[in-house]
């Protein structure tokens, strides 16, 4: 995936972030990153094959570092192809979930419906989110600018009872100097997309203004944190 022809190609007019802090695709891609990949199908498989690979070398860690049996209904906001939820409820027999995302993605992600999976297709930056008692969001949060990342994080809190909890499964930034996977990560989220990686602290604030309270950091030890909040 890191092969990619365009993923170079972007990375030649880099110096468009340095100067304007806006990511470089919008000067290489105008219909931007994710609908390249959609009019360029081979591309496109490569891209989610990485992603899918990337997801399930994580989600043995998310599963082992959490106790999901004590909710009843899991939303898993932009969550693909349904991996993370699925590992889930196999984890937890008493747990449903709901799959949202993108209409073309859901659709993809068809094979994952069962009677414990709902699929909800939906765009949320204009759409309903489900009401659940807890939401999970893997590398969603850190695809944007804090203004669309805020906007998403307020959608979740919108739909989400009050005392719901919310789970942010991000690579987090460390605040120590030196070199860091996520340092280079935050580079590369902004030349492809305009988002970036955090630190504890920015998510913290982030939370906060989106009406969740920030409770705790649990290190998976798989390149991922769990950042659990709570509706309030």
């Amino acid at each position: 995936m890191i092969g990619l022809p365009i993923n170079w190609t972007i990375y030649e007019a880099m110096g468009h972030s340095v100067k304007t802090g806006h990511p470089t695709t919008e000067k290489i891609l105008p219909d931007g990153y994710w609908n390249y990949f959609a009019t360029h199908p081979q591309e496109g498989r490569v891209f989610n094959e990485a992603m899918e690979a990337k997801a399930h070398g994580q989600i043995a860690g998310i599963i082992a570092s959490y106790d999901f049996s004590g909710f009843h209904t899991i939303a898993d906001i932009g969550g693909g192809r349904g991996h993370l939820l699925q590992a889930i409820i196999d984890s937890s027999p008493q747990t449903s979930g709901v799959l949202f995302d993108l209409p073309q993605v859901v659709e993809e992600a068809a094979g994952a419906a069962s009677s414990r999976i709902k699929l909800q297709p939906g765009d949320f930056f204009h759409d309903e989110l489900p009401r659940c008692d807890a939401y999970t969001a893997m590398d969603i949060i850190h695809d944007w600018d804090d203004e669309k990342a805020l906007a998403i994080l307020k959608a979740i809190r919108h739909a989400a009872p009050t005392s719901a909890k919310l789970l942010l499964l991000e690579t987090m930034v460390s605040e120590a100097p030196g070199p860091d996977w996520a340092k280079m990560l935050d580079i590369h989220m902004l030349v492809l997309l305009g988002g970036r990686q955090r630190t504890l602290d920015e998510y913290t604030q982030l939370l906060r203004k989106s009406g969740f309270a920030f409770r705790r950091e649990i290190n998976t030890q798989a390149g991922i944190s769990i950042l659990e909040a709570e509706a309030v």
